[in-house]
């Protein structure tokens, strides 16, 4: 097992979400990120408060694929 976020809701993550996310929304919350715990919906979740984007754009840019399941 790796040590890396577990995605939920059938997603792969390439990278950690969180680096991603700061590195296109700098000024958000680290705290509040903090406590995503890595989990791609829940930063995406976050994000949502700050942007108009659908959520399923924001996963697209945190590198969240769907899964070929």
């Amino acid at each position: 097992m790796n040590g890396g976020p577990r995605p939920s809701h059938g997603a792969v993550v390439e990278g950690d979400p969180r680096s991603r996310a700061l590195a296109i929304w700098p000024r958000l919350d680290h705290r509040k990120l903090a406590r995503t715990c890595g989990d791609p919906h829940r930063v995406a979740r976050l994000v949502e408060r700050r942007t108009a984007l659908p959520r399923e754009a924001i996963l697209g840019m945190l590198g969240v694929r769907p899964s070929s399941d």
